[in-house]
């Protein structure tokens, strides 16, 4: 009985020391633990005056997103799920949200990562088209409500073209 009872205490002291390594702050292994820096990325702002800014962005969320949290200025957002999904280039996918509804968080993506956006929809593309006029749209313009951001876009570098003025009548 006593030799039963030093038993169990032995595997459960051993048991609370693997559960403690396995919860703990300090990597178990020679591998480095995830960190929350893995999952943030660099942006460069540059607004319509030409001023930059890096702004910190979360892998996963839009870039409205990034730059909403980071009190930069893109206009409203107008989305309303995803409408379509390029899978190929013969291949659209519809999926029946609304998608865009509004053009005016329009951005031009240079550098790195911008490859790794998905292709542009065809109703971003109408929005796009509807809300800003020819010589002010580029073949890089994006809506930034469409593009996620991925682990590439460390260092992208988004311009905010000039706002449209809805102030006047």
């Amino acid at each position: 009985m006593v030799f039963q009872l030093a038993i169990q205490r032995a595997v459960s002291k051993s048991v609370q020391r693997t559960a403690l390594r396995a919860f703990s702050a300090a990597p178990a292994s020679d591998d480095a633990a995830p960190s929350v820096f893995d999952k943030l990325i660099s942006l460069t702002i540059v607004d319509p005056s030409g001023a930059r800014r890096k702004i910190p962005g979360l892998v996963g969320t839009s870039l409205y997103e990034a730059c909403e949290t980071n009190e930069v200025e893109l206009g409203p957002a107008g989305t309303c799920g995803v409408s379509e999904v390029v899978r190929s280039d013969e291949w659209t996918e519809p999926v029946f949200g609304d998608g865009p509804t509004s053009g005016f968080d329009h951005v031009v993506l240079s550098g790195a990562g911008v490859d790794t956006a998905a292709p542009m929809t065809r109703s971003e593309e109408r929005m796009i088209e509807h809300y800003w006029d020819f010589d002010e749209i580029f073949p890089e313009s994006r809506l930034a409500t469409e593009i996620k951001l991925t682990g590439a876009m460390d260092g992208m570098i988004v311009y905010v073209p000039p706002r449209i003025d809805d102030t006047n009548p």
